[in-house]
């Protein structure tokens, strides 16, 4: 019984230091030394987060729920990664291989870069104004893609080789401006914010300061 007392009490306190960990980074942190771009996470109580990103034309978000483990942060977006296309068909057609991308706003439909992997060979193609990627690759045994303006975790557009079909069409999904956090962490340093975000930001390192 004395044991389970003991227990109780340490999970009690073990709770109370989270809770006071995750007051302590409450507030809103904004990207540091980039003047061409904004940049910047919110934290919430509740163990919220929102983030955006505007540089240019590009304005990027991200919402979910966050963590707290000692010096680190974890969060984890509402967007699960990967999730950036949706294949509407496929088949087989033609020689090589080709994926057809479309969307209300063809502009998008431009510079998505298609990976297309045939053992050790790898053709990296992207999207024409048309919306078309082709490659002189066939029997291909993954294809994934990435919008260059909305760089995320790549989509998987064939994972299989055991899928014979070489002509894809894929629509764009409406989160695709969206940013996806899964195990992502931020490191606390002073009242800063530490992390690497390559496919947002240039520097390996990105430094977030809080308001």
């Amino acid at each position: 019984m004395l044991k389970i007392i003991l227990a109780v009490k340490i999970f009690a306190i073990m709770s109370l230091m989270q809770k006071l960990s995750a007051q302590d980074i409450v507030g809103e942190y904004y990207v540091k030394g980039n003047h061409e771009m904004v940049a910047a996470f919110k934290f919430d109580a509740d163990s919220s987060f929102e983030f955006y990103f505007v540089y240019g034309a590009v304005d990027r978000t991200a919402k979910g729920t966050y963590t707290v483990n000692g010096k680190n942060i974890l969060l984890k977006s509402d967007k699960p990664p990967g999730h950036d296309f949706t294949v509407t068909n496929e088949k087989i057609s033609g020689q090589g291989s080709t994926v057809k991308f479309s969307d209300k706003n063809q502009y998008l439909q431009k510079s998505i870069a298609c990976v297309f992997i045939k053992g050790k060979q790898e053709d990296v193609v992207y999207s024409d104004a048309k919306g078309i990627a082709h490659s002189s690759l066939s029997e291909c045994d993954s294809i994934i893609a990435v919008h260059m303006l909305f760089p995320d975790a790549p989509t998987a557009i064939k994972s299989s080789s055991a899928n014979k079909n070489n002509y894809f069409e894929a629509t764009l999904n409406p989160s695709l401006a969206a940013v996806s956090f899964k195990d992502f962490v931020l490191t606390t340093k002073d009242d800063s914010l530490v992390g690497s975000l390559p496919s947002l930001f240039e520097s390996e390192q990105s430094v977030f300061v809080k308001k």
